[in-house]
C-alpha cells in the first residue's frame, strides 16, 4: 500500500482549518494542521511535507510571508494559497514568492485536491527535470522586489548582466537566481573571485592552458569560460581584474571564444556572464582603472541591490530566518525572538549587510542560554547608548494551568482555565506535549499546557488522557466529560484515522 503523501494545513480560523483536513484525508492524503505562520515554520522540515496549503490573511505572519520562509527552509515544497480576497496583483506577489497557484474562496473540496495534485505533478517533474534550484531571496522590500523581478525577465536572454553592490549584500545568490530561472539551469554555473586569485594565475584560470604553456604546465587545462560552457560564469569582484586582462575578456564576449595560453586555436563557448562588483565601475573608467569598452559590454543589463541599512523591512523577516536555521544546524530549540531584540538591531549600522547579520544572529543563537533572544544577547553588539528606550518584552513564559477533574471528587469538575506567567508549574504538576497524550496518569493530577491551543487540539488530548487514566473505559469517560459516549466513540475512530494511540480498554471491550 502506498504512503499517503503529507500535506500541512495552515489557517488561523479552526473550521476552516479543521474543514481542508477532512476533505484532504478524504482524498487519501495525510493532513496535518497549523494555527498560523510560526507554527507551521516549527513543523516543517526539509523533506517533512509533501505540500503546504496555507491561508493568506492571517494575524502575525501571513501567507506571503510563509511562503518565502518555507521556500528557504525547502525549496522544492509546493505551496498553495487560498484566500477570501484574491486579486491578480496578489497572485502575482504570491507567484514571484515561489507559491505554485492560488485558489479563491469559496472552492470546493474537489477544486482543493485538483489545485494540489497538479501542485505535486508539477514539483516533481521540476525536482526530476531541473538539476539547478533556483534559490528564494527573502524580502518584503518594495526595491528590491523590482530587482528580482527584472532578474526573472532577463533570466531566459543570453544578455551579460552587471550586478552592482555593497559587500554582503547576495549578489553571488542574486547570480544563482537568474541561473536556477534560466534555460541554462540544467548546464554547469561556474564561478571564480577575480580578486582572490593572484595576476600572474589569473589568466590561465579564466581561459586555460595548453601542455608546455610554462614552466611547470605538464598537461592541458580547460579553463573556467571552457567548464561553464553551456551555463554560466560568474566574475566575482570584475572591478579587480586588471588592464590586461581587461582587453583579453573583452575579446572572449565579443567573439565568444577563447584562446588557451600556449594554444594555437580559438575555442568556442557558450557562456552567459554575470559580473559582480562593489565597485563603481563608472569611476573606475573616469579614473582609468576599467576600460570603458569592457563596462559597456558588461552592463548590457545592470542590477542593483540595496544595502540592508536601506531594507528596513527586511531586518526582522531575515532575523527570523537565520535564527531559525542556526537553531537547527547547531540542535538547538527555535528560539522567540521578542520586541526588544528586533529594536536593538535597528540601531546598528549593518555595514557588513546580510553577510554580516547572518553571523551575529548564528552567534546569538548558539551562546544563549534560554529559549528566546531579546536585547540582552546583543549587548557585545553595540554601545550602552543604543539600548535606551527599548520596548519592554512580554513575560518569560506563558503557559495554562489546568486540572482534571477527581472522580471521588463531590465537588463539581473544574473547567476554567488559569493563566499563569510565572513560567513554573504547581508541585506535582505534569507538564505536557499536547500531541502527545499522558499515559498512567492518575485522575486529579494538574497539567501544564501551551497557552493558544486550538479547541480540536484540546479535545483530543483530554480525552484520550481522560480515557487512559479510566483504563480504556468509553462510558467511565463519556461520564467523566460530560459528553454522549456516541462522541467518544465518533472522535476516537476520528484520531485512530489520523494516526494516534487509542488507550485499550481493560475489560478486553470498546464499548465499555
Amino acid at each position: 500500500m502506498a504512503t499517503p503523501l503529507r500535506v500541512l494545513v495552515v489557517d488561523d480560523d479552526p473550521g476552516m482549518r479543521d474543514g481542508m483536513a477532512m476533505s484532504l484525508k478524504r482524498s487519501g492524503f495525510f493532513a496535518e494542521q497549523a494555527r498560523g505562520g510560526e507554527e507551521a515554520l516549527r513543523m516543517v522540515r526539509p523533506g517533512a511535507y509533501d505540500a503546504v496549503v496555507t491561508d493568506l490573511r492571517m494575524p502575525g505572519m501571513d501567507g506571503l510571508q510563509l511562503t518565502a520562509r518555507l521556500k528557504a527552509v525547502d525549496p522544492g515544497l509546493p505551496v498553495l494559497l487560498i484566500t477570501a480576497f484574491g486579486s491578480l496583483e496578489t497572485a502575482r506577489e504570491a507567484m514571484r514568492l515561489g507559491a505554485f497557484d492560488f485558489l479563491s474562496k469559496p472552492f470546493s473540496p474537489e477544486e482543493l485536491t485538483l489545485a494540489l495534485n497538479k501542485a505535486l505533478k508539477s514539483e516533481g517533474h521540476l525536482k526530476a527535470e531541473e538539476p539547478a534550484q533556483a534559490p528564494v531571496i527573502l524580502t518584503q522590500d518594495p526595491v528590491l522586489g523590482e530587482t528580482l523581478a527584472l532578474a526573472r525577465r532577463a533570466a531566459d536572454s543570453r544578455a551579460t548582466i552587471l550586478i552592482q553592490a555593497e559587500s554582503g549584500t547576495g549578489k553571488e545568490l542574486l547570480a544563482k537566481l537568474i541561473h536556477g530561472s534560466s534555460p541554462r539551469r540544467s548546464g554547469p554555473f561556474v564561478a571564480i573571485n577575480c580578486a582572490a586569485i593572484p595576476e600572474n594565475l589569473l589568466e590561465s584560470e579564466l581561459f586555460g592552458y595548453e601542455k608546455g604553456a610554462f614552466t611547470g604546465a605538464t598537461g592541458t587545462k580547460a579553463g573556467r569560460f571552457e567548464q561553464a560552457d553551456g551555463g554560466t560564469l560568474v566574475l566575482d569582484e570584475v572591478g579587480e581584474l586588471p588592464l590586461g586582462l581587461q582587453g583579453k575578456l573583452l575579446r572572449v564576449l565579443q567573439e565568444r571564444t577563447v584562446d588557451r595560453l600556449g594554444g594555437t586555436r580559438p575555442i568556442p563557448v557558450d557562456v552567459r556572464l554575470i559580473a559582480l562588483t562593489n565597485r563603481d565601475l563608472q569611476a573606475e573608467v573616469k579614473a582609468g582603472r576599467f576600460r570603458e569598452d569592457l563596462y559597456y559590454r558588461l552592463n548590457v543589463i545592470p542590477l542593483d541591490l540595496p544595502p540592508l541599512r536601506d531594507r528596513p523591512g527586511d531586518l526582522n523577516l531575515l532575523a527570523s530566518h537565520f535564527a531559525e536555521r542556526y537553531a537547527r544546524e547547531n540542535e538547538r530549540p527555535v528560539p522567540e525572538l521578542v520586541p526588544s531584540f528586533f529594536a536593538a538591531l535597528t540601531r546598528h549600522p549593518w555595514a557588513g549587510n546580510i553577510r554580516e547579520l547572518e553571523n551575529v544572529i548564528q552567534r546569538c543563537v548558539v551562546l544563549s542560554q534560554g529559549r528566546r533572544l531579546s536585547q540582552q544577547d546583543l549587548r557585545w553588539l553595540l554601545p550602552a547608548e543604543a539600548f535606551e528606550d527599548l520596548p519592554d518584552d512580554p513575560p518569560e513564559s506563558l503557559v495554562i494551568e489546568a486540572w482534571t477533574p477527581a472522580a471521588s471528587s463531590a465537588a463539581p469538575p473544574r473547567r476554567e482555565a488559569v493563566a499563569a506567567a510565572t513560567g513554573t508549574a504547581p508541585a506535582g504538576a505534569v507538564v505536557a506535549d499536547p500531541q502527545k497524550p499522558l499515559v498512567g496518569v492518575p485522575m486529579g493530577t494538574p497539567v501544564v499546557l501551551p497557552l493558544g491551543l486550538s479547541l480540536p487540539e484540546l479535545e483530543r488530548f483530554w480525552l484520550l488522557s481522560t480515557l487512559s487514566a479510566l483504563k480504556g473505559n468509553r462510558t467511565h469517560a463519556a461520564e467523566q466529560l460530560d459528553i454522549a459516549l456516541r462522541t467518544v466513540r465518533n472522535k476516537i475512530n476520528e484520531y485512530k484515522a489520523d494516526g494516534y494511540a487509542i488507550p485499550a480498554s481493560q475489560r478486553g471491550r470498546d464499548d465499555d
